[in-house]
C-alpha cells in the first residue's frame, strides 16, 4: 500500500511539472542607440532617411539542440538580406554580425543575448530633423553615406519619448521567427511578434 501510494504521489508530481519548450525566446527592453542612417536599399532617395531600431532578445535553449537560425518578417513579407533590411548580433559583441546561434551541453539552459538592429524604417528627412533637434544633435542629414550613422539615443528612452513614431510601428505587423535544429531532422519554432 505504501508502494502504491508513493507511485501515485510521484505521478502527480510529474504531470503537475510545467514542461519548458525546447527553446524559450523573450524581448526585453533595450538600452542600446537607435541611430539614423542613409537607405541602404535605394541611395539615391532624397527626401527620407533609415531609422535603425535595436530589439533585444533572450534566447534560452532548455534542451540540447545544434543551433539556432531566424527569418525576419515584416507586414507579413519575409526580409532576406541580412546586410541592408537588418543585423544580429550578440549583446557581448556588437561588432560582428551572426547569422546563427551556435549550442552545445554547455550552454543549455544559459540565456544568451542578441540585439536586431532593424533597418526597414523609413522616416520623413522632417521627421529625422525634429528627432535630431530634440537630441541636440547638430549634425546634418544631407550627403549621408555608406557607413554614416548619427546616434540619437537609447531605444528605452526613445520609446517613452516618441509614442507617436512608436505607435505607426505597432501599425506594421512585424516578427521574428526562430528555428533551433538537433540533429539533421528535429527542428523547434518560436515566433516573436515584435513589440515595438
Amino acid at each position: 500500500m505504501k508502494f502504491l501510494f508513493c507511485c501515485i504521489v510521484a505521478f502527480l508530481f510529474l504531470i503537475s511539472c510545467e514542461s519548458k519548450e525546447p527553446i524559450e525566446v523573450k524581448q526585453i527592453e533595450s538600452k542600446e542607440m537607435v541611430t539614423i542612417l542613409p537607405s541602404l536599399k535605394n541611395p539615391s532617395t532624397k527626401d527620407s532617411v533609415v531609422i535603425s531600431v535595436p530589439i533585444e532578445f533572450k534566447v534560452t535553449m532548455n534542451s540540447s539542440v545544434d543551433y539556432v537560425v531566424w527569418l525576419y518578417r515584416v507586414d507579413n513579407k519575409t526580409l532576406w538580406d541580412e546586410v541592408v533590411d537588418f543585423q544580429v548580433y550578440k549583446k557581448q559583441n556588437k561588432t560582428d554580425p551572426i547569422y546563427q546561434l551556435d549550442f552545445d551541453e554547455s550552454s543549455t539552459n544559459k540565456p544568451i543575448s542578441i540585439i536586431l538592429k532593424e533597418r526597414n524604417h523609413l522616416i520623413s528627412k522632417k521627421d529625422a530633423q525634429e528627432l535630431l533637434k530634440k537630441n541636440n544633435i547638430t549634425r546634418s542629414l544631407e550627403n549621408l553615406k555608406f557607413g554614416d550613422t548619427i546616434k540619437l539615443t537609447t531605444y528605452d528612452k526613445f520609446r517613452n519619448e516618441n509614442k507617436a513614431l512608436i505607435y505607426d510601428f505597432e501599425k506594421i505587423k512585424d516578427s521574428i521567427h526562430f528555428k533551433a535544429i538537433r540533429g539533421k531532422k528535429e527542428s523547434f519554432y518560436v515566433v516573436k511578434k515584435i513589440n515595438w
